[in-house]
């Protein structure tokens, strides 16, 4: 037998191995991919309340997110900050809203989020359905609110012993864009 011959079924299965490869798509939103296919994201959005949009005491708004995959609701972590007075705060969170009459807190504010597969729904719900406080609501708030969504797979998510409420130790943690 030739050596052609016998090389054939080499190259052949060379030229296989090289047709199966592709050309490497564009990376996606700023998330980093791990080694062991662990997964973290940063997703920055605006909650713009709406407050002709709410139900009684509760606004809320929903956000397509496909990072959020099936693997993260199963498994994985997703943990929802927002930017007020130079500061990022893990949700929930409860702000009390004060008369400017007397110094007391006549309404307290929550701000929290839910998660499903490709879905974020952040809520702001206030102690009273009161139109006047919502008119208030609206003003403390006015123009949005920065926010970003911190999505951790569950092989990073189990793996961290990184505080979670902490938004810089985070990004710092998983070399995330912030």
């Amino acid at each position: 037998m030739s050596t052609a011959l016998r090389l054939a079924p080499l190259f052949a299965l060379l030229l296989l191995l090289t047709a199966c490869v592709g050309v490497e798509g564009p990376p996606g939103r700023d998330g980093r991919d791990g080694l062991d296919g662990t997964f973290a994201i940063s997703i920055p959005f605006i909650f713009d309340l709406d407050i002709d949009a709410r139900a009684g005491a509760v606004a809320s708004a929903a956000f397509d997110m496909p990072e959020i995959t099936p693997a993260v609701t199963d498994n994985g972590v997703v943990i929802v900050y927002f930017f007020d007075q130079g500061t990022w705060t893990a949700l929930p969170f409860t702000i009390g809203l004060e008369s400017p009459e007397e110094p007391v807190v006549d309404y307290t504010v929550t701000l929290g989020y839910a998660f499903d597969d490709a879905l974020l729904e952040v809520f702001l719900e206030a102690s009273t359905d009161d139109d006047i406080v919502w008119e208030e609501i609206d003003a403390f708030f006015g123009g949005g609110v920065d926010m970003r969504a911190v999505i951790l797979d569950g092989g990073v998510a189990g793996q961290t012993t990184v505080d979670l409420t902490d938004y810089d130790a985070v990004v710092n943690h998983f070399n995330l864009d912030s």
